[in-house]
């Protein structure tokens, strides 16, 4: 063969190992997204492990303070009713069915908040019994009125994620993140389609075994590189949320992302570390 046709032939392969690298890079990538971003479980298990239930249930205790000085509530009421409820773990079970229907495309209005009505109904009837009001007909609807609002003032805290935005963004993943999975496949498929044809550009193996390396090696820099930079960069924590429960939540969930695409990248990484394994040795005996 020439020198010529020797440098062709260098040229092709090496965009073809690029060409490798891009396909391995967007299928890894594709299948981290879809068993990460686009996943309930995966969503619901960053709840978990995050301080959302506990931050969320002081500012739901704080805003039924607020309305409470309205009333003339005591602040001692709802600190009995917040322990007596173990708001936290309510918290975190509706949290998690509304993030279930919210992946599944069947987003609510609300959560159920009878019982929660007729306990803090039943509270608050105590509560003005121990003050001294008299459970007259006009008293207790009064009391009825409060623990139904009680209960708005929860859902509009449990239930952020029934507003409006939040439904086209449900109907819009449930539609489109089985595309992420079929990307993932069309790039395995070309991978595999590029990968033999680099092959069958050689005889030896020290010789086609060197792309390969090639095509590994980038696409583990390239999975490794942007997440890398983000969490060192502390992307995740720079997001503008108000509120500190959904800050909480979002920038764990952003974080818990960018951790499970660099971790994506020790497959490719491995797989380089034996194709530099197997080309030494191809090396060494000139096949």
């Amino acid at each position: 063969m020439t020198k010529t046709a020797k440098r062709v032939r260098s040229v092709l392969c090496a965009l073809l190992s690029f060409i490798m690298s891009l396909c391995l890079t967007g299928g890894v990538l594709c299948l981290s997204l879809y068993v990460t971003a686009l996943n309930g479980n995966f969503a619901v298990s960053v709840i978990d492990r995050s301080q959302y239930a506990e931050l969320l249930a002081e500012e739901i205790k704080g805003e039924f303070i607020s309305f409470g000085q309205a009333s003339n509530i005591e602040k001692t009421f709802f600190d009995s009713i917040f322990e007596s409820t173990d708001m936290v773990q309510r918290i975190s079970a509706d949290t998690e069915k509304i993030l279930r229907e919210f992946y599944a495309g069947d987003v609510r209005d609300s959560v159920s908040t009878d019982d929660l009505e007729t306990k803090w109904f039943e509270a608050l009837k105590g509560y003005a019994t121990q003050k001294g009001f008299e459970l007259d007909a006009e008293t207790v609807d009064n009391l009825q009125t409060v623990a139904s609002e009680l209960c708005d003032i929860y859902n509009s805290y449990v239930s952020v994620f029934s507003m409006s935005y939040f439904r086209t963004a449900s109907r819009m993943m449930v539609r489109y993140s089985p595309y992420a999975l079929y990307a993932a496949i069309a790039c395995a498929v070309l991978f595999i389609i590029t990968a033999v044809i680099l092959r069958l550009f050689f005889n030896k193996k020290k010789n086609y075994l060197r792309y390969f390396i090639y095509a590994f090696s980038g696409a583990s820099l390239m999975l490794m590189a942007a997440p890398l930079a983000a969490l060192i960069g502390r992307v995740g924590n720079r997001i503008s949320i108000s509120s500190a429960a959904l800050y909480t939540m979002a920038s764990g969930l952003l974080n818990s992302i960018f951790v499970a695409v660099l971790i994506s990248a020790l497959a490719p990484i491995l797989c380089t570390v034996i194709l530099a394994i197997l080309w030494y040795r191809a090396y060494r005996k000139n096949v």
